[in-house]
């Protein structure tokens, strides 16, 4: 069994609860081979691979096994498409055959990494990305904004920005002279610009010649512009640039599998991850959990017990022995508040909320997710609220353009068939 097989477990009540049956059955199947076990960290339970219940479930149901591995795939099961992009691992994603989070410890700029998950091709220096200007009818649009948006607001306005790009034929051109890589490149760049709206200028910040994207984003929002500031936000872009099939980025293949343009495939990534469930998760951490006073994070202890996976993205169910792509940016808040470079307030708010992270993890068995990371380290830094979900957004953006482009290459439409089930008529019971 590969280690990936593994991150999708049950517990014993879960096994039992989906199969209707007594633990002596559940043991026996387990005797026989039918089911897979694993110790649990605590040494004192086991846990079962959720494909084996589920294939089991299956036959007591009398569905056909092709229907139910289908069903059962699309719970956060095995792959569903063959992709050569990123691999999960226990030690986070794997960009074609390169740790993530070994990316951003050896300081690999965002833009390499861009490269990398859209050709292929390794780039072990920085190279800028030529200037390309933001079409004049989009920052007309983006105009409209000046005077700045609230933070809760950002993950909408950078949905509109791929279509905004596509209008005026550019998305048409996209598909007729196959320039995805430069279509990804001026988007990165424009959603990038919109974290001035949460920055002091309150406005569009266009990309200055030569500058990162990490450097857009921090000027933008009113930042200092360091080697240190700059080596943090590029860890939090290159770490949380892909993580294979999430459901943005399987909406973004659907809307491939059409022969959508690439800013309208992005457009339909963007809605689905500003989801209630997946990218408000940043949104949620500054307003309900690391909200003022953080004198009282310790009254929130509640929350996280009750809500922490759900809200607060704790304990990813793909890594179940905890995130590392968050603990690199919880490492990267850390060594930015250590070294003084914002101000007491930024410093003394993340002492506290690493402590408290730790605490959970201690006493809750709560290991952060991507969304605290993230979060934790902007605060470090000094943005402003929603910057995080920018960065979010603008880093996984990466990613959805090199799954757009694996999709056009297999030349299939993405169509799942459902399963048509009557529903009891309130009248007189029966199926309608």
């Amino acid at each position: 069994m590969s280690e990936r097989e593994w991150n999708d477990v049950v517990t014993c009540e879960q096994a039992l609860a989906r199969l209707n049956i007594k633990a002596a059955t559940l043991y026996a199947y387990v005797s026989r081979g039918l089911v897979r076990a694993t110790p649990h960290a605590d040494g004192r339970k086991r846990l079962y691979l959720r494909r084996d219940i589920e294939r089991l479930a299956a036959r007591k149901r009398g569905r056909p096994p092709s229907g139910a591995v289908a069903e059962s795939t699309l719970r956060l099961g095995d792959p569903v498409l063959h992709s050569a992009i990123t691999q999960i691992t226990p030690h986070g994603p794997r960009y074609r055959n390169r740790l993530a989070v070994d990316l951003a410890g050896s300081g690999a700029a965002f833009e390499s990494v861009v490269h990398l998950l859209t050709t292929g091709i390794w780039q072990s220096g920085f190279a800028v990305w030529a200037p390309l200007a933001t079409p004049p009818d989009v920052l007309r649009f983006l105009s409209v904004y000046e005077g700045g948006i609230a933070s809760g607001d950002i993950g909408a306005l950078l949905g509109m920005v791929p279509f905004a790009l596509a209008m005026q034929g550019r998305g048409t051109r996209e598909i007729a002279d196959g320039g995805a890589v430069q279509a990804a490149r001026l988007m990165l760049q424009s959603m990038a610009g919109c974290v001035g709206f949460l920055g002091p200028e309150r406005a569009f910040c266009p990309r200055a010649e030569g500058e990162s994207i990490a450097g857009q984003i921090l000027r933008g929002a009113g930042a200092a512009v360091t080697p240190e500031t700059l080596r943090a936000v590029t860890t939090a872009l290159v770490v949380l640039a892909d993580n294979e099939l999430a459901p943005a980025t399987f909406s973004a293949r659907v809307a491939a599998s059409t022969n959508a343009d690439i800013f309208s495939c992005v457009a339909a990534a963007i809605g689905s991850h500003i989801g209630f469930s997946t990218g408000t998760g940043t949104e949620k951490i500054e307003t309900l959990l690391l909200c003022e006073p953080l004198s009282e994070l310790d009254s929130r202890v509640d929350r996280v017990r009750e809500y922490g996976a759900s809200l607060f993205g704790f304990n990813h169910p793909l890594y179940a022995g905890g995130d590392s792509r968050a603990d690199l940016m919880l490492q990267a808040a850390a060594e930015i508040a250590g070294r003084g470079e914002s101000s007491s307030a930024a410093r003394e708010g993340t002492r506290i909320t690493i402590a408290f992270l730790e605490r959970m993890r201690r006493e809750l068995d709560a290991h952060p997710g991507v969304a605290l990371g993230l979060v934790t380290l902007a605060r470090a830094l000094g943005l402003p609220d929603g910057t995080a979900t920018a960065i979010w957004i603008v880093s996984r953006t990466a990613g959805w353009v090199a799954h757009v482009m694996e999709q056009r290459t297999q030349a299939f439409l993405l169509r799942p068939r459902a399963k048509y089930e009557t529903t009891p008529s309130p009248e007189n019971g029966t199926g309608s």
